[in-house]
């Protein structure tokens, strides 16, 4: 064979090995599916389509513990930590009891109902979607930074872990920020099963604030009755429970004043000094129980020497209109 056809011969050879190679290829990493739903369900068991199908250069994104502060960590890599995908291997989704859901039009959330594991997946389309940005949320290494778990009381890991969620929550920019929320609410609740009565607190907070699901007004109000015997706090948003039911933006009447009142004094014997004021308030507009300025005057008075300016503020205007101190006459 002359040099000229042995060249022609392996030019020939070469072209059809590189046409099979980049023909196996295209098969093996054919676009699963353009409707993003029907993408992820195949991306998330199948390792395969996993690899063929995550950008080149992505974004992980982590949270670190510094010192006792929590600190999101940010990085572009050309090599995806394996840990990430773990997450939504079938038999982990099962045993971990995790919810994998679709946000369209290109996110992927994952979560447990306890608030301890959150991963964020973006992907972008061109002409099949892929992988470009990683986040894990998840807080469990900063908790061990803070306090190691076996000396934490039942609920206080959840409570300490849903304070944190918030917080990232409100530093976050849309929809991580919509995600922690709902991880704070799930912690919270969780450590309020725990017998956590702060726990239980926060849980109502949060759902009342609209910034995580709204939870029902009966899971809300237990909550609440069960947190209040003793967290002032939870015995004031009690007291407004019963009143408003939630809804803050309507006007109307109290819907349940003696319950409203009972609150509202227990809020006063567990040392709340708004509850002072708002019983004082209440008293002065006869809004749960008989109008008695007297009394009011003397609720105004003791959240007064207790360094609420509003209540200086409110005592100062009813001795202006004539209200007079009496003596017979107490807050309680």
């Amino acid at each position: 064979m002359t040099k000229n056809n042995q060249v022609r011969s392996f030019s020939f050879k070469w072209l059809a090995l590189l046409t099979f190679g980049l023909s196996s290829g295209v098969f093996a990493a054919e676009c699963p599916s353009d409707d993003f739903a029907g993408f992820i369900k195949a991306f998330s068991a199948e390792p395969e389509i996993q690899k063929a199908f995550i950008a080149s250069s992505l974004t992980e994104q982590t949270v670190v513990a510094t010192g006792l502060t929590p600190q999101v960590v940010q990085k572009q890599t050309m090599a995806l930590d394996p840990h990430f995908l773990a997450v939504l291997a079938p038999n982990n989704v099962v045993n971990a009891e995790l919810s994998v859901n679709v946000e369209l039009p290109n996110q992927l959330f994952v979560r447990d109902h306890k608030g301890s594991v959150l991963n964020i997946f973006t992907f972008e389309k061109s002409e099949c979607w892929k992988l470009v940005r990683v986040e894990d949320w998840s807080l469990e290494n900063v908790l061990n930074a803070q306090k190691p778990e076996s000396r934490m009381s039942p609920g206080e890991r959840d409570l300490k872990r849903g304070t944190l969620y918030n917080d990232l929550g409100m530093e976050a920019e849309f929809p991580a920020s919509t995600q922690l929320f709902i991880s704070a609410l799930d912690s919270y609740l969780n450590g309020a099963e725990q017998g956590s009565k702060e726990a239980a607190y926060k849980a109502a907070l949060l759902s009342l604030s609209g910034q995580a699901p709204r939870l029902d007004n009966g899971k809300i109000l237990a909550l609440l009755k069960d947190a209040s015997t003793t967290v002032a706090g939870a015995s004031l948003a009690l007291a407004d429970f019963y009143c408003d039911e939630g809804h803050y933006d309507q006007q109307r009447s109290c819907a349940n004043p003696e319950k409203s009142m009972e609150a509202l004094q227990s809020a006063v014997k567990l040392g709340s000094v708004d509850a002072v004021n708002q019983l004082g308030t209440s008293l002065e507009r006869g809004s749960l129980i008989p109008q008695d300025t007297e009394r009011a005057l003397a609720c105004y008075q003791i959240a007064a020497a207790k360094g609420l300016d509003i209540s200086r503020s409110n005592a100062e205007r009813l001795s202006a209109q004539g209200v007079q101190t009496n003596e017979s006459k107490k807050c309680l």
